[in-house]
């Protein structure tokens, strides 16, 4: 579910089971304010997908430590980064690992999901990890109604974590934008 402000609601079962997990207070009082307050990290993010806190239904992302819901995608968003991915797999040396659909850490309260990313040949792959944004040589966002979010609030955190180029396909124009030169205030050259 979604507050007024974006952010994920948890249902009372995830509330206890938060709780339970030592991710939050466990008087049923001080849970209300924790919630509204707390900034969770990467790592507790992917501890509560190890519990199954999170709904599977239900695609998050983690923004300076707040949990927001993200739009559910449709068939022209899974088109589209299944066309990506396939390009990938065929075109880009075995060495490089395409990733898709899940967290990556930019900081310790930023991981988001970017639909495809692409992870440099040295990268650590184990499956307790979350990649870095050091490891990172490409991302990619399919964009249907995410598109002003993309273009800003995403671009500018990937920028400042100095992903090397972003890569924003389009779906109404068909169109790819690439984003290269990061710097702490965005990308340089779009």
């Amino acid at each position: 579910m979604r507050d007024v402000k974006g952010r994920y609601k948890f249902s009372e079962t995830q509330h206890r089971v938060l709780a339970e997990a030592g991710l939050l207070p466990s008087e049923p009082t001080a849970i209300t304010t924790a919630i509204a307050s707390r900034k969770f990290t990467v790592d507790e993010l992917v501890r509560m997908a190890e519990l199954g806190i999170l709904d599977s239904d239900v695609r998050v992302e983690l923004i300076d430590g707040v949990l927001l819901e993200m739009a559910p995608t449709g068939r022209p968003h899974g088109n589209g980064v299944s066309s990506i991915a396939r390009a990938f797999w065929e075109n880009c040396p075995r060495s490089v690992q395409v990733y898709l659909g899940s967290t990556v850490r930019l900081t310790d309260y930023t991981g988001p999901q970017p639909d495809v990313a692409l992870l440099r040949p040295e990268a650590s792959f184990q499956s307790d990890s979350v990649p870095r944004a050091d490891e990172i040589l490409l991302v990619v966002e399919v964009a249907g109604s995410s598109l002003r979010t993309d273009r800003r609030e995403k671009a500018l955190r990937y920028a400042a974590s100095s992903i090397p180029e972003l890569w924003i396909f389009v779906l109404e124009t068909d169109e790819v934008e690439v984003s290269r030169q990061p710097t702490p205030e965005g990308y340089a050259d779009v």
